[in-house]
């Protein structure tokens, strides 16, 4: 069985405690004043003192620091308003083995605490003349522990990177809660600008608070090193939790006491400054304004590091914001986490779906057009393009003059990289006409581009020199989707997709057959399709032209032209038909080979 000395003002919360602990086999001695229990204390130490921390004559902290004086092994609980930040930072500056809310949920903590009691040593002589001396040098210890334990709690803020609006709040709140300051702001500097960060108390409402960071503001304003700031951006914290901060003050109270705090850097540069407000008339005065000064250096470090920091990250991201116009953000993150030349210079395999896209007739444009004309109408041009191509999960490549080839599979690849590039190439088509070529000498055709996709195996990575690397595809893949913009003008086609790209978009795109062709510098036959606009060719003649195409490659010329004729009694501006029928007429004078199957060499790029 364990002794445990109760003590509060409260007698109920005594006898809650009481009871419980003499529920489960522990004699319980109850008493109601400070001093009242010292003197039971040193009659007959027991195992454990539960006390309060509001105490008539010794206060609960006092009480705290001299039975840990006199008496190491007897445990000490003291009791907190649940929430209250500073009154347990006090209770456990000043000697305390726990902290325990003012509720009964909160009983079952004292069992660790007898469980855990150890023998108990001899007890300190201290005679009674010693007593007033001691208390009032345990006073003195005890807010010297108060103030180093709420320095370690700012040191501690520092520990983590956060953001600034972060770090602030922390260090703001830190003040209120341990020493009970009604509104704290601080204002930092950061870069050319002012942030204000604001923590408003309970008993500070909203006219209280823009009347404080305007006192704050203009203090700020006065001192040497905030003559360079540029504009000032203001943040409140925690008000968007209180729903009696926009009510008006009717009780005449007011923000009576004002203390500033300059933060500066060891080389004395300004950091910021910070603001404290009480509601209480003369508050920052002697004791209290001590111990807040020897806070400012900790608080200094702590949010001048935070500025750094921001200001760094800040740069960093003004920095990748520039260069991902030129180099994708996943490229310039993978380039910062490797940490030598050679991992930059890692290839791979993969297989990706490559869009090339160029604008007909660019060399007639350019020679007709100033050189201000042509690049304002590039910009504008090229912008809407690369806009396009990012939101359906595209990255360009490069830039060739005006054409753009862009890849969908690398840095970051997706299931469907085919269908994403034919939906972005099928968008960049129907931009064109919007396209703003007002002041711009046009060819006779107007202004027009053609676009190739394909997929196939590329080697990926940064590939060039020691003094420039370029993230790029290389490969005989690559090359086949030049080919195919490349056609587009000769089969007055927009868009022209290979038949790989055809097998993995035809359930989501109209497509119509084109052409069967071996490009020049490669000998294996590709078949060409186009995505077509539902509706605009009806499915009588997309079945016509279909049997048409399978006459052509049977070699059955006369039954072909047939059909594509039907079809061009429909669409009499169909190019494709016409220009089959004026091939069957030419294989019927000169006939291809027996084993042709149906491909046309193309020696033209």
């Amino acid at each position: 069985m364990s002794t445990v000395v109760v003590v509060d003002i409260s007698e109920v919360t005594r006898r809650v405690i009481r009871d419980f602990l003499e529920s489960r086999g522990h004699s319980v001695v109850s008493v109601g004043d400070g001093r009242e229990a010292l003197e039971h204390i040193e009659r007959e130490p027991p195992e454990l003192l539960v006390t309060g921390t509001d105490l008539p004559g010794l206060d609960g902290y006092v009480l705290t620091r001299l039975v840990k004086e006199s008496h190491r092994t007897i445990r000490v609980s003291v009791l907190v308003d649940d929430g209250s930040e500073r009154d347990r930072l006090r209770a456990l500056t000043a000697g305390a083995d726990a902290v325990m809310g003012n509720d009964p949920d909160s009983l079952e903590e004292l069992l660790p605490l007898l469980a855990a009691a150890p023998e108990e040593d001899a007890a300190a002589d201290i005679v009674e003349e010693d007593r007033t001396v001691l208390e009032r040098v345990s006073r003195r210890y005890d807010r010297e522990l108060f103030v180093a334990e709420v320095v370690n709690r700012i040191w501690a803020i520092g520990e983590r990177i956060r953001s600034l609006h972060d770090t602030a709040g922390d260090v703001l709140r830190t003040l209120l809660s341990t020493f009970d300051i009604d509104i704290a702001t601080v204002i930092l500097l950061y870069e050319r600008e002012a942030r204000v960060f604001t923590v408003p108390g309970a008993r500070v409402f909203e006219e209280d608070t823009v009347q404080f960071i305007s006192v704050a503001r203009d203090d700020f304003s006065r001192r040497p090193g905030a003559e360079t700031v540029r504009s000032i951006g203001e943040q409140l914290l925690g008000t968007e939790e209180r729903e009696d901060f926009l009510r008006v003050r009717i009780d005449g109270r007011r923000v009576s006491s004002y203390h500033t705090i300059v933060l500066r850097r060891e080389d004395g540069s300004l950091i910021g400054t910070l603001h404290l407000g009480q509601l209480t008339n003369n508050y920052f005065a002697g004791r209290i304004t001590t111990e807040l000064e020897r806070i400012a250096l900790p608080a200094a470090v702590v949010l001048g590091n935070s500025v750094r920091y921001n200001e760094t990250e800040g740069r960093r991201h003004k920095i990748n914001t520039i260069f991902a116009k030129f180099v994708p953000e996943e490229v310039i993150n993978d380039l910062l986490s490797q940490t030598d030349d050679a991992e930059m210079a890692v290839g791979e395999k993969r297989t990706v779906a490559i869009l090339f896209s160029d604008i007909r007739s660019f060399t007639v444009i350019s020679e007709h057009n100033s050189a201000e004309t042509i690049v304002s109408f590039l910009n504008a041009y090229l912008e809407r393009m690369v806009r396009i191509i990012r939101s359906h999960g595209g990255f360009i490549d490069k830039f060739i003059g005006d054409a753009i080839l862009a890849i969908f599979g690398a840095p970051v690849s997706y299931e469907d990289n085919a269908a994403r590039a034919i939906r972005a190439a099928r968008e960049m088509a129907a931009t064109i006409s919007e396209i703003d070529v007002e002041g711009l000498v046009l060819p006779q055709g107007g202004f027009a581009t053609g676009i190739g996709v394909h997929e196939g195996t590329v080697i990926v990575g940064n590939i060039g020199s020691q003094d420039k690397f370029d993230y790029t595809v290389i490969g005989d893949n690559v090359n086949l989707a030049s080919r195919l913009e490349g056609l587009t003008k000769h089969y007055h086609a927009q868009v022209l997709m290979s038949d790989v790209v055809y097998h993995k978009v035809s359930r989501e795109v109209a497509v119509r057959e084109v052409d069967t062709v071996r490009v020049k510098g490669k000998e294996q036959a590709t078949t060409l399709y186009m995505p077509v606009v539902p509706g605009s060719f009806d499915e009588e003649s997309a079945d016509d032209y279909r049997k048409a195409l399978s006459m052509y490659k049977l070699g059955n010329w006369s039954t072909a032209t047939d059909y594509f004729r039907r079809v061009l009694t429909r669409y009499p501006d169909d190019y494709l038909s016409s220009m089959y029928i004026e091939r069957c007429r030419e294989f019927v004078e000169n006939p291809p080979d027996a084993d042709w199957g149906g491909a046309i060499k193309l020696d033209f790029k």
